[in-house]
């Protein structure tokens, strides 16, 4: 089966000379979800990152859902939601108003009918009329989700989705998360969290100073260590 997400060779030096990826080769497979493990600084976000088109790679190819990021960008971005780690959205807009702007950023006509499914998914529906300002960091957290998902994307990054937030909240997402996958989302999240990996990983992925250290399915990564540190 073809990978949804294929990294070859991927290296990003920043103008400071720092190294932040090098020579990564990672295959992620369709309708799976994949944990990207590793501390601070270890190249999560800018793998993802360059992955979504934010950020230029220095040399490397990556594939997304058959489309090349850089010379098929906008096909490659339409195929791809991304809920990153700040939290950074208009605080004066309405949940409704922002998550129908996002659909309309990638050219989706109108879908109220889908645009209500995902809110209340989200419980986000009683919100749907409140300012972004007034919300709690929890909802604005779920907010972000609303607006990665709301031009129906076949892969979602959730960047350190769950830092901040409460339990309750916590297992709200990760139900959300296995009800995506089960309608065929490929999901990939980054945390430094081996309990969040192992609660929701299929596959779980190491990386560290900028190169990844090893890919494993879950069941044999908990087994071989024996233990739930990393």
């Amino acid at each position: 089966m073809q990978p949804i997400i294929s990294v070859q060779n991927l290296t990003k030096t920043y103008a400071s000379g720092f190294q932040a990826l090098k020579n990564v080769d990672l295959e992620i497979r369709r309708g799976e979800i994949f944990a990207l493990l590793g501390p601070n600084g270890a190249g999560k976000t800018t793998l993802i990152s360059i992955i979504c088109g934010i950020v230029n790679a220095s040399s490397g190819t990556v594939i997304a859902d058959g489309h090349d990021i850089v010379r098929d960008y906008r096909a490659a971005r339409s195929k791809i939601g991304l809920v990153p780690q700040e939290l950074s959205t208009d605080a004066f807009e309405s949940v409704w108003a922002t998550v129908r702007f996002s659909r309309g950023l990638f050219g989706k006509p109108p879908d109220p009918a889908h645009l209500e499914k995902v809110l209340r998914a989200l419980s986000l529906w009683d919100k749907k009329d409140s300012k972004i300002l007034a919300l709690s960091g929890g909802m604005k957290r779920r907010v972000l989700i609303a607006k990665a998902l709301a031009h129906e994307p076949r892969i979602l990054f959730l960047d350190e989705p769950t830092a901040g937030v409460d339990v309750e909240l916590r297992h709200d997402m990760w139900q959300m998360v296995r009800g995506l996958r089960e309608q065929g989302v490929t999901i990939i999240l980054t945390t430094h969290y081996i309990e969040e990996a192992q609660e929701m990983a299929d596959r779980v992925g190491v990386i560290n100073r900028g190169e990844i250290v090893l890919v494993e399915d879950k069941v044999a990564l908990m087994r071989k260590l024996g233990r739930k540190q990393l």
